[in-house]
């Protein structure tokens, strides 16, 4: 049911728009849900896209941004609202996680560079009705634990269920745990990245840049290599791919290029990077390639902007859900 009592998830179709919403845009739907009294301007704007979802003109799934964003929420009221938002808006349709979208866009672009017959993957491969595939696609050996298929049955029956039941009801002891791990693994990472900034700090936006290009594929060579060997191609070295693909790379495979043209551009900016800047980056390079739609927070439509990614992936970037 919906958040006035009635059926909300259409039957979207092929020619629904993906819109991606960023966390601010959620929690102002999720204040009109709330009291539409109190919040009138953000209650015509869930009403907006309630209508819009049901007629089938635009899709909304969650990104693991979303819902790890939401999970952190500590007052439990609060963190159900939200997540019943959420639910019932998206239908509980996630984006898959950046290893599978990395995965199946770097094999297309293998194949076609190297005229490989391949298989076209089904339509919107890129989405998931399973909540947790946000974060990875599941297999046994990948979680180290298998679910029955009576379980997945029933998530795939009702994935806004299976996701709300997730947020709302999960247990408080796992769920600071999760937070506690997240973050330090962030700080983690923001310490690599602060040490790698350093080291070309004075250097012009060229050859950051390039740098790390080199940087990127470098770190994910093993993967290229397991990616590139169902296609016939027996790399072991990068000398295998050749210097001129593995430039190409970083340009032409969609991951790569959202993370490499606003990664170089967030570290130029000259401030602390954050926990926060973290999870938007990792939500605009799954994302923005894929969606129609995005709004998000300006700091990240203003980067995505200046390196025209918008025009590149023929993305609509907004600041404001008011503007959808």
């Amino acid at each position: 049911m919906g958040l006035d009592g009635a059926p909300v998830i259409a039957d979207s179709g092929p020619m629904s728009r993906l819109v991606y919403l960023d966390q601010n845009a959620w929690v102002t739907l999720a204040k009109g849900s709330w009291d539409k009294e109190r919040y009138p301007k953000e209650h015509a704007a869930l009403t907006k896209v309630v209508g819009m979802v049901r007629s089938g003109s635009i899709t909304i799934p969650l990104s693991f941004t979303n819902i790890y964003e939401t999970s952190k929420v500590n007052v439990p009221r609060r963190r159900a609202n939200l997540a019943r938002t959420q639910a019932v808006l998206s239908g509980g349709i996630v984006f898959r996680g950046r290893r599978r979208i990395l995965a199946e866009t770097l094999a297309a672009y293998l194949a076609d560079r190297r005229e490989i017959s391949r298989p076209a993957p089904p339509e919107r491969w890129f989405l998931s009705e399973l909540w947790f595939e946000a974060a990875g696609d599941y297999s046994p050996e990948s979680y180290g634990f298998a679910m029955s298929e009576r379980l997945l049955a029933l998530i795939r029956h009702d994935p806004g269920r299976a996701l709300f039941d997730y947020l709302a009801f999960d247990d408080e002891e796992v769920r600071l745990e999760a937070v506690r791990r997240y973050s330090a693994n962030s700080a983690h990472l923001i310490s690599r990245i602060e040490s790698r900034r350093a080291l070309v700090a004075g250097e012009t936006f060229a050859i950051r840049k390039r740098a790390y290009g080199a940087r990127l594929v470098i770190d994910e060579l093993d993967f290229i290599f397991a990616t590139a060997r169902p296609l016939g191609l027996d790399w072991s070295t990068v000398a295998d791919i050749g210097s001129s693909l593995v430039r190409s790379m970083v340009v032409d495979v969609p991951v790569f290029n959202v993370e490499s043209e606003l990664v170089v551009r967030l570290e130029g900016q000259g401030r602390a990077i954050s926990e926060n800047d973290l999870r938007d980056m990792a939500a605009f390079i799954t994302v923005l390639p894929l969606a129609d739609v995005i709004v998000a927070e300006k700091q990240f439509v203003n980067l995505a902007r200046q390196a025209r990614l918008d025009e590149r992936h023929e993305t609509t970037l907004l600041t404001s859900i008011h503007d959808l």
